[in-house]
């Protein structure tokens, strides 16, 4: 028996290499498993007083330096980093939206340590506008359906839209973020496709696969035609910030005067009042705090102004005795009693809130990104301006756009139609 032993391990050997072979060779090829990974050391830790820091000086580098996800070689993310890159300075113009509310954003995933990249969903599901609203009634910064923001706790109402509040709707489109990552076992992929399509299609598109004997990852599931576009686009995007000097792409520089901050008022007044004590105009106020329906808000309730009109603001509304609470700045959600701020001369550059190309009565140009079912008919109707423009100003060669897509649209120099 001791003679045969090695030729008996030499053919069991051999027999394993020829079944190794096959499996190789055999069958169809598939994309493999793409995970983003994310490696959380000390230096996110929700206590650390560095990351503060970093983010109240750059909320967009403090991304930078905390993005850690791998983005595949692919043709679906090749094509939406094309696609966004045709217009470098239109994807400029929607990141630098996020200022006042990135700031908010970026410290509750910190705190709920999830990756810092999730603050780019915005920017694809509304391009950063809390007024933004889709075909299908999403509304608000993270577009949450009617039906899912019920469930997740926004409130509904004749009077305040908690899907547009910033502070509401980024804790609960953190709450159902976790939640879908948690069923769907850490698979960002699969997680955002969630997010996007519902749990429940992707569910079934996982079962589909599973009856067949087919891969279960993103890549290989049969999903709507959006979803097969939005994870990719994701994806593209982290890569054209992670990498933006390669691309050509300048990130926000952003101020701190420009962030957030939360006054609690106590009685009803109208937010045309507001804006007069805050020298904000109307239209700014109310995007910042586009929860509210009506223009006349019911107290007690929560009110959102940059830092730098903070001051001024607070003092008027003590004087009418309307407040209930010192200043809440949002990062570090304590009242502040030093009124008014002295601002540390490492967060700030100047001592004016720049004023956005979103909120100005006299906007000359404006990048637009395009949703499921516009057309460049319906855009040019909209801002009744010529689709012939419209090529001229985006270099297209042809009328046919696609969602994600940024346009810039001139609105000087259009002519009347």
């Amino acid at each position: 028996m001791k003679t045969y032993e090695p030729m008996k391990k030499l053919l069991i050997f051999t027999a394993l290499c020829l079944f190794l072979i096959a499996c190789q060779h055999n069958g169809p090829r598939y994309n493999p498993i793409v995970k983003i990974k994310y490696s959380r050391n000390t230096a996110n830790n929700i206590n650390s007083s560095r990351n503060y820091a970093s983010i109240t000086q750059n909320p967009w580098q403090y991304m930078l330096n905390q993005i850690d996800a791998y983005i595949p070689e692919n043709s679906r993310v090749n094509a939406e980093r094309e696609r966004l890159l045709r217009n470098p300075k239109g994807f400029e113009t929607i990141a630098s939206r996020s200022e006042p509310y990135v700031y908010y954003i970026i410290n509750q995933l910190r705190k709920n340590n999830l990756p810092a990249e999730l603050a780019l969903i915005p920017l694809i599901e509304s391009a950063y506008d809390p007024l933004a609203t889709s075909s299908a009634q999403a509304a608000g910064l993270w577009q949450f359906v009617p039906i899912t923001a019920k469930e997740y706790g926004l409130q509904q109402s004749s009077s305040f839209d908690a899907r547009r509040d910033l502070i509401a709707s980024t804790n609960s489109a953190i709450s159902l973020l976790q939640n879908l990552n948690n069923r769907f076992n850490g698979d960002w992929l699969l997680t955002l496709a969630a997010y996007n399509a519902g749990e429940g299609r992707v569910r079934r598109a996982i079962e589909k696969n599973q009856a067949k004997g087919l891969p279960t990852n993103y890549w290989s599931l049969e999903l709507p035609t959006e979803t097969m576009h939005y994870v990719p686009k994701i994806l593209a995007i982290i890569d054209i910030v992670k990498n933006n000097k390669r691309y050509g792409i300048k990130l926000p520089d952003c101020n701190y005067e420009n962030s957030l901050v939360r006054i609690d008022i106590s009685k009803n007044i109208s937010l045309a009042k507001i804006a007069k004590y805050s020298k904000l105009s109307l239209d700014e106020l109310t995007t910042y705090n586009a929860g509210y329906v009506q223009q006349t808000v019911n107290g007690p309730f929560h009110l959102l102004v940059p830092y730098a009109h903070a001051a001024d603001l607070f003092k008027k509304l003590q004087e009418d005795n309307l407040v209930v609470n010192e200043v809440t700045e949002l990062l570090q959600d304590t009242p502040r009693t030093n009124m008014p701020f002295e601002f540390k001369s490492g967060f700030m550059q100047n001592n004016s809130i720049a004023r956005k190309e979103s909120f100005s009565r006299n906007v000359k140009k404006i990048a637009y990104l395009v949703k499921a079912g516009d057309s460049l008919y319906s855009i040019a109707q909209s801002y009744r301006v010529k689709i012939t423009d419209i090529l001229q100003w985006n270099n297209l060669k042809n009328s046919k756009v696609q969602e994600g897509d940024i346009l810039t649209i001139n609105l000087a120099n259009a002519n009347p139609i």
